[in-house]
């Protein structure tokens, strides 16, 4: 997941962090029809993730007793979600550790061996800090879910201590690198705002940089606040959405109506803000926002109906079809837009790698031994400094005459 966020850009971490909000809703006890409720536990029973996550996570093939780390937090418990850290982000623990581990074997060969590839450097900077910001902001709405579960829940044996130190270091580390990467952000403006007042040298220097941290500055508009902080405000509303999910268990119809404003604000500032250079990543998060809207609506109207009973069995039944039916959509869509990310980037560069030979040809083709039918020798055009040491010549040896 981590190196496909960094292919195709923030378009795959949205398409992740999109699905996984909406499988979310499971856990809203809104009074789904039968259709519903039906689809949630048939994506429960065929999936590698607890936390209704696509993402595989490998530490729930332990054999460890599931019972005991068995949450009790109400719908989450119902769907036998566990509370171990490990368990619902093992994965992405384990891909920012070994991007940790290669980048640290990176720059120690670099500081022995000194390479001046550019295939080497650019290996670098994509793992250095852009694999791991890819992957936390790909998995920001089970990160959350995890830390919910793993502090409100959490299992005092060796097992469960383990993972509740790790929860902690992670909270931390993602606290430490959104503060770095604000700080970045902040100082890539003021490069990009001086570039055509800095010196070559400077923006050398300044270049390693800026790739590092490409993720969180390629994508977006960097003259508006709203485009130079997108990644902060696009974590916030996951962060908001997935508490709002966790911490009102008994409130259905509040949680229904929050996260339906909350969406409704993330797309006004959206249309607002316009954060993103490209359509195609407008379009993405656009289409993404525009589910959720929808998919929040439907969960108002079912826990609306809860309370009241306004909607016969076979309404319900009808409007679950096209609950179901959005959920799928985002399945199908987000993939495409990852995928359409991806070529794009491949396409981009084979067409770099294809203009270099033809400016080679060109620098060939203008050499006067390929081209002796050009203009001959002595009629070309002379170097100003040659012209003038010529006339000073001729000047010194008109005056040798006349003297």
């Amino acid at each position: 997941m981590g190196s496909q966020a960094v292919m195709g850009g923030t378009n795959s971490a949205m398409a992740i962090n999109g699905i996984h909000l909406l499988l979310l809703f499971k856990f809203i006890d809104a009074g789904y029809p039968p259709n519903i409720e039906a689809f949630f536990k048939l994506t429960s029973k065929n999936t590698l993730a607890k936390d209704a996550s696509p993402t595989p996570e490998p530490f729930l093939f332990l054999q460890i007793n599931a019972s005991l780390y068995r949450s009790n937090w109400y719908r989450f418990g119902e769907y036998a979600s566990t509370v171990n850290f490990l368990s619902n982000c093992g994965t992405t623990v384990m891909t920012c550790m070994l991007a940790l581990t290669f980048t640290g074997t990176l720059e120690i060969v670099k500081k022995i061996v000194k390479p001046k590839s550019a295939l080497f450097h650019n290996v670098l900077y994509k793992f250095k800090w852009n694999l791991i910001l890819s992957s936390v902001a790909g998995c920001q709405s089970k990160f959350a879910l995890a830390w919910f579960l793993q502090f409100w829940e959490p299992v005092f044996d060796i097992y469960g201590i383990l993972n509740l130190v790790v929860a902690a270091l992670s909270s931390v580390g993602v606290m430490i690198l959104t503060i770095f990467s604000i700080r970045h952000t902040k100082w890539n403006w003021g490069i990009t705002r001086d570039r055509l007042f800095m010196s070559r040298k400077s923006l050398e220097v300044a270049e390693p940089r800026q790739k590092q941290f490409a993720f969180i500055t390629n994508d977006y508009m960097p003259e508006t606040s709203i485009g130079r902080y997108f990644f902060v405000v696009s974590f916030a509303k996951v962060f908001m959405t997935v508490a709002i999910i966790f911490w009102l268990p008994r409130a259905p119809v509040a949680q229904a109506y929050m996260v339906l404003l909350l969406t409704l604000f993330f797309i006004i500032t959206l249309f607002v803000g316009k954060p993103h250079k490209e359509l195609e990543k407008r379009v993405a998060i656009l289409t993404n926002e525009i589910i959720m809207l929808l998919q929040a609506g439907f969960v108002a109207v079912f826990a609306t109906n809860k309370q009241i009973q306004f909607l016969s069995l076979n309404q319900g039944m009808v409007i679950g079809w096209f609950f179901i039916g959005l959920i799928l959509l985002a399945l199908v869509v987000n993939p495409l837009f990852t995928a359409f990310s991806i070529l794009k980037v491949l396409v981009s560069a084979c067409k770099k790698k294809k203009r270099k030979p033809r400016g080679t040809q060109r620098m060939i083709s203008l050499d006067p031994v390929e081209n002796p039918t050009r203009t001959p020798p002595e009629r070309r055009l002379q170097p100003i400094g040659s012209l003038i040491r010529l006339n000073a010549s001729h000047v010194l040896n008109d005056s040798n005459r006349s003297l």
